[in-house]
């Protein structure tokens, strides 16, 4: 008999991020209540975002010319597309709308997913789509001011921004130290590790001493940011100096295809960060002995009372055998709290709290357990009549036989109930646990 083996292929970089996604999404779903609602909501829509991203494919490279007022990258966006398509402002130069060029397609999924309207698509035709089939796949975004007086200009810019896989922060030398922009975008750069650079356009108004000058302080402003590896390009879309440059760098990102998935393993990172706030890090999840939750239910039910009872009985002690007691939720509660209390040690409080809503309350167990036991069968034994000079002696079989009985019923009755919830439990907080110390360059 001959053997063959069939080569397989292993797991591919979209494969694996998928796989990320959607151990994140199942043990969110279950474990979402234990995590702080403001904490909860961004994972989820990091999770959305990175799963619709992977299901648009990852081959188009979304590239994103960000900015304020003045800035001069709708000035950079028209350059690189060779159009004019972008808005380019006169007496208040303002952009007001996401204008998109592509290249190698249209991109329409990828668009619309976006936001860009149909009427501001184009396909490049610049001197960066002339003979160079890398830039292939490329779409590239002329946002909205991020500084914008409108209101729906400025929700636009913070609804794309965490779509785009590559950022070009293009900053004017009056306002590059922009708060807006230091405070809350590049704020959320740092946060996310998304892939972005700097660049700082209309150089052509500076001096060589004060260009220098500028980029030396917004190299220190990024690295008080803590992203002092991002790069920064000097340009002037109205001369042309530093534009090749800048094409050059987006057509090293675009062939390297690769950007897109270190966008989402990058925002994947980040929301293992935001997990870690809700996990304790030195918590390692133990399930409790169940048959001791089911020990203390038998005994607060009366099942060794009555196994005593029979025991005595098959010894030779006359006497009737007592039926169980009715268990009551009062019973119930302190047997309850032990088993979430153990299920729970060294997690965060919020988990507990998430345990006790999934598994049955005090009052059901009783109900249940007290429903299995009237309705068991219980072993049969032959009562022994002591002699006269004999002295009665407890038949410790019987005895363990009519435990063992009721330990049974009780864990038919409710161990599913019981033990099923909290190893999902833990197992979901194990995974978060795992998820949130993943880096970029885990999987």
């Amino acid at each position: 008999m001959s053997v063959s083996f069939s080569h397989v292929e292993p797991p591919s970089e979209v494969s694996r991020l998928r796989a990320r996604v959607a151990r994140l999404r199942g043990s969110l779903e279950w474990a979402a209540d234990a995590i702080s609602p403001k904490i909860r909501e961004r994972i989820l829509a990091s999770v959305d975002r990175c799963e619709d991203r992977l299901d648009l494919g990852i081959e188009w490279t979304i590239v994103a010319l960000a900015g304020g007022t003045g800035s001069g990258k709708s000035s950079l966006f028209n350059a690189l597309s060779g159009s004019q398509l972008a808005e380019v402002g006169v007496s208040r130069p303002t952009t007001a709308h996401a204008s998109a060029a592509t290249w190698g397609g249209k991109a329409e999924a990828l668009l619309d997913w976006v936001g860009v309207e149909a009427s501001r698509r184009v396909e490049g035709h610049s001197a960066l789509n002339t003979g160079d089939a890398r830039l292939s796949g490329l779409v590239l975004l002329d946002l909205p001011d991020h500084d914008s007086v409108s209101k729906a200009n400025r929700d636009l810019v913070d609804r794309v921004v965490p779509r785009a896989d590559l950022l070009l922060w293009v900053v004017d030398p009056q306002k590059y130290a922009d708060n807006a922009l230091h405070a809350h975008y590049l704020q959320t750069v740092a946060d996310y590790g998304m892939p972005s650079a700097m660049v700082l356009n209309h150089v052509d108004r500076l001096a060589r001493s004060d260009a220098d000058a500028i980029m030396f302080d917004l190299h220190r402003l990024l690295e008080d940011k803590g992203i002092g590896a991002v790069p920064v390009l000097m340009t002037s879309a109205r001369t042309g100096a530093g534009v090749d440059s800048l094409r050059g760098a987006i057509a090293v990102a675009v062939e390297r295809r690769t950007v897109a998935a270190e966008a989402v393993r990058a925002e994947l990172a980040a929301v293992g960060g935001m997990l870690a706030k809700a996990l304790a890090k030195a918590s390692d999840p133990v399930m409790p002995n169940f048959a001791s939750f089911v020990d203390g239910l038998s005994r607060a039910a009366g099942v060794h009372a009555r196994a005593e009872a029979a025991a005595s009985v098959a010894g030779g002690t006359p006497g009737p055998v007592p039926t169980v007691s009715k268990l009551t939720a009062a019973a119930v509660h302190p047997v309850r709290d032990l088993w979430l209390d153990e299920a729970t040690a060294g997690m965060p409080r919020s988990w507990r709290r998430v345990l006790a809503r999934v598994i049955p309350h005090a009052r059901t167990i009783a109900s249940v357990v007290n429903e299995a036991l009237e309705h068991s069968t219980w072993p049969v034994f032959d009562a022994v009549i002591a002699g006269r000079f004999s002295k009665p002696k407890p038949n410790l079989a019987v005895e363990q036989a009519f435990i063992e009985h009721g330990a049974a019923v009780i864990t038919g009755a409710v161990g599913e109930e019981i033990v099923g919830p909290t190893e999902t439990m833990h197992q979901s907080y194990r995974a978060l646990d795992e998820l949130s110390t993943l880096s970029l360059e885990d999987d």
